[in-house]
């Protein structure tokens, strides 16, 4: 089970990229053109923080099954690896969450359509940093080797 979260939790970490992405741009395309915040702009920004959720729920189940937590109870975070899953890729993501969701709060209660994009753009931009910060990416060399894909 634990395996077929893991691989879950790495496919998923793309629709949470793309739909930041998707929402991102849309952001800057509605600045650029003074355009209207409309029914694709709210699509996307509930679209990412769904994957957002959905990707946490799966990353906590994750934390505690894999025994991240245990590792953090006994101070075993001795090496880069331990380190990085109990406090860094954890804190990191679980910040970025919140941002997504004080983002989507705060969107929603924009009063002008320039606004809305302006808000979309600079808390979800930050969410997505430290999502992209927090990964470990294949390049990552001192966390050991992570698939791009796995299966």
């Amino acid at each position: 089970m634990q395996m077929v979260l893991l691989v879950l939790h790495n496919l998923l970490r793309w629709a949470v990229i793309v739909t930041a992405g998707w929402s991102i741009f849309l952001s800057v395309k509605g600045l650029a053109s003074r355009a209207l915040y409309g029914k694709a702009d709210n699509l996307a920004n509930m679209l990412f923080m769904i994957s957002c959720d959905i990707q946490l729920v799966i990353g906590i189940t994750l934390y505690f099954w894999g025994g991240w937590f245990g590792r953090l109870l006994h101070w075993e975070i001795g090496d880069k690896l331990s380190r990085f899953f109990t406090l860094e890729h954890s804190g990191t993501m679980l910040l970025a969450w919140i941002i997504v969701h004080i983002g989507r709060s705060v969107v929603k209660r924009g009063k002008t359509d320039r606004e809305k994009h302006t808000k979309a753009l600079i808390y979800f931009g930050v969410a997505l940093i430290l999502i992209l910060a927090a990964i470990p990416w294949p390049f990552r060399t001192a966390l050991g080797s992570h698939p791009w894909f796995r299966f």
